[in-house]
């Protein structure tokens, strides 16, 4: 500022400028590993591992930072804890980026989106952890209390029962079927747990499914037998429950028309297997007057009875009995006398009773408790039996208990007032807690005066209802009409001692009634005179059903049920309402503890080399192969190191047979298809005549042919059959249906390949269902939204007869795993690989945050991964080169010079870089063969990938020299974090160890391959400076692209300031002063032997100062490396080199 006073002003002009350092080698790896790893210290989950984080290159200092951000590198065992050498999901990344910070302070690290965790094989699909609060039905567990009776023996024999798990086993694949006629045998049970109800089956004679302790299950088995071929005189008689029957005949089958229907609830039938005369009683309450229920008495007429060997007196028909251990049948001849086959359902848990063990999921401690369930006949026994004393209050909410005879009908044989028998099934519940509550939703009802309903009411201390209490409609105000205070009253006057009605003040449905038991109980209620309960609103309409609940319902009361259909209160109309805090309790039944369905994008990697679903293209569509194929293997294609020579059940082979050669999973799957009429040679003979020889062989399919019909077509086309897609209720994508029963199935998702694109005879792999590959989860893959419709319109299921798609399982395993270039389906390892390989592209290709200036790396890397290279180049192309790309050749790239050559030369046609071939060439990458032996973190033998090696070499380098040294010899080249070199052998998996000799690396060094090898007195050393360039020129050598990349970079520090000076002399100048004093430092530093700078008026025209541009043009002679030593040796006679010298 101006002086205004004498006084001093000093101020300070910066006119200094100079060259900012450069950061070192800076790498920026980029890696795959598991997700959610442990960090380094143990105490926490590694940031750069969790999914939110994925994709964010982060800037490690050390190794220490590397481990607490990415945890330790993880390579994996068998399970005896040898390396798995090769393994694809070994973090060889991690491991490379842990060496380099061994010798380096600085690396950008970043992992891609993929979790290698979810690529662990497993046989089975992956499934998720159940919700907290699920319950499980423990089928296996559990025991079921079933009991017969044998008339013979006069004991009883305990019966385990068939569980039926899956709505395939049930007539109409439907919860509601009864078991299909090809599960069990005749005298088995079974029990149908795909329903709350819990039926329980026995199979007759017949062959038939009888649910126990009905009508049909009475009527197999006889209370009477007669042997076949016995006759009785015609006309004569005998009496049956006072009536007398008079066969027409002498045959067995006369007297079974006698029987005929004349005498209630007793049949006969001659049985069609023995021949004999069965006579039965259907079980029904209403039986002899006389003799009692469920009965038949004989008297004699005159003569029959001696005839058929029948001895005149009352006989019991069988029994289904449920009944605690405690109230043990008395069927012993002296006693009731019941017929074989009567069942005791023993409810309680001792001696092999029933117990219904119910498991609740705690996500806390990720474990199933188990929950007492124990058997009870009502709500109301349960709550007597749970809570005698307090009626309800004492219960808590969870409590559960399983009621069984789930319909309520006479359990009694003396009861007349119930014709229909109590059946076998049983149903849990769960206590809801507080009160048992009713709130109606039918607003300011009215009611006609002296209309009545009935009510019962549990009651502390006692099992059985109260007695039925009568309410009667009044008016209050004398009229013929009652509102719902009038209601109110009318139920304060009937006097209960639990209960209490009123009318609802405020809300949606104020008006309303509302009556509770006050101590959670149970009521029941029926109208007897008029509607006063409909009109109050509560009524079978607004009752959700018994054992059923609808959530959030609109019509429906909540705790307000119909009435069994064989409850007391009114067993005739069945208009009876229940209210109770009992809800049917919500679980899954199987006998291994229930899972989720795995989150959407969940991988799976199915192992499974012995599973392949394939179709046949039949002209239309394609069909399961033995619909198109009929004599082939029933059981599907064959899996064997050698050649099948039968099929599975031994019998011949035929046309169309399939094969599948596991001996060579590197190329899995090799599928052979038999021939009968194959040419097995051809020759021509001495006169050109040609010569064919056919017989039966197996001839490869090749994988690469999706156009004719000898090749095959791999995509996903089905998870289920046709008897087996539909869902009944259930979510996920279901259990997979066998490959047996596909294979005569035609079943096709709507997402197949269609089949009008591919000729009659092609084969079809379904990558869906069969094995060996990595699939995706994908939640709501399969929905009416996606594929609308169905019918002629050509929407729904275009695939199969555009049905409708509503009833299908929603999700599906989808492939993940794409095909490879040439059409052929990626499997095993490479599957795996492919997974993995395709994220990383991915994350190359489109992140934008490692295409920013900020982020200051000049060598690239993906250790592992040769697919990655085209990426890298693509990303350092996008940086204006300022990296130098480090690229790997395979591990199991085998170390001769053939093999080496030919990967590099791509003679295999390869369409990108990868395993198979080099594509890719650039002066800003450099290929190193072969890969290295060293230890993890662990002490583990570990085989790594070349620039495991490199990477660090290239950090000691830089180290004691400067980038533009090259990075080999012994000098600077020394390989310092492995111990041997080598590649893993293809059959074996192993290590093979290998000396890069001479010849090799002649080899090698003509396709620009650097080797690292071993040299004695040294150890392993870099001994290659070449880049993949395609040409010939200076930036053909490591040393010169990294200076390249070196100038680049500090030469854009350099000119930043320079940006919008002003374009003249003094400007220009400065700057070429400036980048001469950096080039001669570099002269200085054996980096050039010469270089020339010019900016001045010559390349800066007045054309491109109008422009706003500035030319700094620079020309460098750059420092070459030695390669090549010659050194000639003479040999002179004694004394002759001393005359050279005079």
């Amino acid at each position: 500022m101006a002086l205004t006073s004498p006084g001093v002003e000093v101020s300070v002009i910066n006119e200094s400028f100079y060259v900012p350092s450069d950061a070192g080698t800076t790498p920026l790896f980029i890696v795959a590993s598991s997700q959610d790893k442990q960090n380094g210290a143990g105490d926490g989950t590694a940031a750069g591992t969790q999914t939110a984080n994925a994709n964010t290159a982060y800037l490690i200092s050390s190794q220490r930072e590397l481990t607490e951000t990415f945890g330790d590198p993880k390579f994996y065992t068998d399970a005896s804890g040898n390396p798995l050498h090769g393994y694809e999901l070994n973090e060889w990344g991690l491991q490379a980026a842990y060496s380099f910070l061994g010798v380096a302070n600085r690396a950008y690290v970043l992992r891609a989106n993929v979790n290698t965790a979810d690529l662990v094989g497993s046989a089975s699909a992956p499934t998720a952890a159940p919700a907290d609060g699920t319950y499980w039905f423990d089928l296996a567990s559990s025991s079921y209390g079933l009991f017969e009776w044998s008339q013979a023996d006069q004991k009883f024999t305990a019966k385990t029962p068939t569980l039926i798990t899956s709505v395939t086993d049930l007539v109409g694949n439907a919860s509601t079927g009864i078991p299909k006629q090809n599960i069990g045998s005749v005298g088995d049970y079974a029990i149908n747990t795909t329903h709350v109800t819990n039926k329980i089956y026995f199979k007759n004679s017949s062959n038939e499914w009888k649910q126990v302790g009905s009508e049909a299950w009475h009527t197999s088995h006889p209370v009477f037998t007669v042997a076949s071929g016995t006759t009785v005189t015609s006309g004569n008689n005998f009496v049956m429950n006072g009536i007398t029957i008079t066969p027409g005949g002498t045959a067995l089958s006369d007297v079974v028309t006698a029987i005929g229907s004349n005498v209630t609830n007793v049949s006969a039938s001659v049985n069609s297997v023995t021949g004999n005369l069965e006579i039965f009683h259907n079980g029904k309450a209403v039986g002899d007057s006389t003799a009692g229920t469920n009965t038949i008495r004989i008297e004699e007429g005159n003569g029959v009875l001696a005839e058929l060997g029948i001895t005149a007196g009352t006989y019991n028909g069988p029994r289904f009995l449920q009944a605690a251990h405690t109230s043990r049948p008395t069927w012993k001849t002296a006693d009731e006398n019941r017929p074989t086959g009567s069942v005791w359902f023993k409810t309680t848990s001792a001696n092999s009773g029933a117990n219904i063990v119910v498991k609740l999921y705690n996500a806390t401690s990720g474990s199933f408790g188990i929950e007492s369930a124990p058997l009870h006949a009502t709500n109301h026994q349960a709550i007597f039996k749970l809570d005698p004393a307090n009626g309800g209050t004492g219960l808590s909410a969870g409590s559960l208990y399983t009621q069984f005879n789930v319909t309520e009908e006479s359990m009694t044989s003396g009861d007349a007032s119930d014709s229909t028998p109590n059946v076998g099934d049983f149903q849990i519940f769960r206590y809801e807690g507080g009160e048992t509550i009713i709130n109606s939703k039918t607003t300011f009802p009215s009611f006609t005066a002296g209309e009545t309903f009935s009510v019962q009411e549990s009651l502390k201390n006692q099992e059985a209802l109260d007695t039925a209490k009568t309410v009667t409609m009044i008016s209050g105000d004398g009229s013929t009409l009652g509102d719902a205070e009038d209601f109110v009253t009318a139920f304060s006057t009937a006097n209960f001692t639990n209960l209490e009605a009123s009318v609802i003040s405020s809300g949606e449905y104020k008006g309303a009634i509302s009556i509770k038991h006050k101590l959670g109980g149970e009521f029941r209620m029926v109208d007897t005179s008029g509607t006063p309960l409909a009109d109050a609103g509560f009524s079978t309409t607004t009752a959700h059903s018994y054992g059923g609940y609808t959530a959030n319902s609109t019509t429906l009361i909540d705790n307000l049920y119909d009435a069994p259909t064989g409850e007391s209160l009114d067993s005739s109309a069945n208009n009876a309402v229940v209210a109770s805090n009992f809800k049917r309790l919500s679980y899954t039944a199987s006998t291994s503890s229930p899972t989720d369905e795995p989150a959407d994008g969940t991988l799976w990697y199915n192992t499974n080399i012995d599973e392949a679903d394939i179709l046949a293209h039949d002209g239309t569509s394609f069909r399961g192969y033995v619909n198109v194929y009929g004599a082939t293997d029933p059981n599907g294609p064959q899996f064997s190191a050698t050649a099948p020579t039968s099929q599975s059940d031994g019998t011949d082979l035929v046309d169309n047979d399939l094969w599948i050669d596991t001996s060579d999973l590197e190329n899995y799957p090799k599928l052979y298809k038999y021939n009968t009429s194959a040419t097995l040679s051809s020759s021509n003979t001495a006169n050109q005549v040609a010569v064919t020889v056919s017989g039966a062989a197996w001839e490869l399919v090749d994988k690469t042919d999706q156009t004719t019909e000898d090749g095959i077509v791999f995509a996903d086309a089905r998870y289920h059959t046709s008897a087996e897609k539909d869902a009944n209720t259930n979510t996920g994508a279901g259990t997979a249906s066998s490959i047996k029963d596909l294979l005569s199935d035609n079943f096709l998702d709507p997402d197949a390949p269609d089949p009008a694109l591919y000729p009659q005879g092609i084969l079809l792999w379904n990558t869906r269902r069969s094995g060996y590959n990595v699939k995706e989860y994908k939640n709501s893959y399969i929905t009416s939204t996606k594929y609308p419709g169905s019918g002629s319109s050509g929407l729904g299921n275009i695939r199969f007869s555009n049905e409708a798609v509503t009833g299908y399982y929603p999700d599906r395993w989808v492939t993940k795993s794409s095909n490879n270039a040439d059409g052929s389906g990626t499997f095993g390892r490479k599957a795996q690989r492919k997974v993995i390989v395709e994220q990383l592209k991915s994350e190359i290709d489109t992140n934008q945050a490692i295409r920013e200036d900020q982020r200051g790396y000049n060598v690239i890397a993906t250790p592992g991964y040769p697919e990655l290279i085209q990426n890298m180049l693509n990303l350092n192309t996008d940086r204006n080169n300022t990296a130098f790309v480090v690229g790997d050749t395979p591990l199991r790239l085998e170390g001769t010079a053939t093999s080496i050559q030919n990967y590099a030369n791509n003679t295999a046609g390869a369409l990108d870089n990868g395993e198979d071939g080099l594509v890719s060439a650039s002066e800003y990458l450099g290929m190193f063969y072969p890969s290295g032996l060293t230890t993890d973190n662990t002490g583990k033998n570990i085989v790594v990938p070349p620039s495991h090696m490199m990477l660090r070499t290239l950090a000691n380098n830089d180290n004691v020299a400067f980038p533009w040294f090259a990075p080999a010899g012994t000098r600077r080249g020394v390989v310092d974090n492995a111990t041997s070199v080598g590649y893993i052998d293809t059959a074996s998996g192993e290590f093979e160890a290998i000396s890069v000799t001479e010849s090799v690396r002649d080899s090698m060094h003509e396709v620009k391959i650097n080797p690292i090898t071993f040299f004695a007195g040294a150890g392993i050393v870099n001994f290659g400076n070449l880049t993949k360039t395609s040409g010939s020129s200076a930036l053909d050598r490591i040393n010169v692209s990294r200076l390249a990349v070196y100038l680049r970079n500090q030469l854009d520090a350099i000119a930043k300031p320079f940006i919008f000076e002003p374009n003249d002399e003094l400007t220009r100048n400065e700057i070429k002063q400036a980048v001469e004093s950096f080039l001669l430092e570099l002269v200085g530093q054996r980096a050039l032997f010469d270089f020339l700078v010019v900016c001045d008026d010559t390349n800066n025209t007045p054309t491109r100062i109008d422009r706003n541009e500035l030319y700094v043009d620079i020309a460098i002679e750059p420092v070459k490396s030695v390669e090549f030593i010659y050194i000639p040796l003479r040999i002179k006679n004694t004394g002759e080199i001393a005359k050279l010298g005079n």
